[in-house]
């Protein structure tokens, strides 16, 4: 049983030769021109959000830096696993 996704309708503009490509690309897929571009902004939307992930972290980072005793225990402790990894 497929499952309904309720969908909008929206018109963009996109430059000529972003287009072309897109289209070939698109073609190739054997994919639906809606299929494309919502897979498309799905997958830039998931980046985004990704990315926020990373700059949050770095944040906390920037806010609160490892000092010299958490640094050597997780150097210890990577030693320590990394050690174990048949490399």
């Amino acid at each position: 049983m497929t499952k309904v996704i309720p969908t909008v309708k929206t018109a963009v503009s996109l430059p000529a030769g972003t287009f072309k490509v897109a289209e070939a690309l698109r073609k190739k897929r054997g994919k639906s021109r809606s299929r494309f571009y919502a897979e498309a902004l799905a997958a830039f939307v998931k980046a985004e959000a990704v990315h926020e992930l990373e700059e949050r972290y770095a944040e906390g980072y920037r806010r609160h830096p490892e000092n010299a005793k958490e640094g050597a225990a997780f150097e210890k402790m990577a030693v320590e696993v990394l050690g174990k990894e048949d490399w």
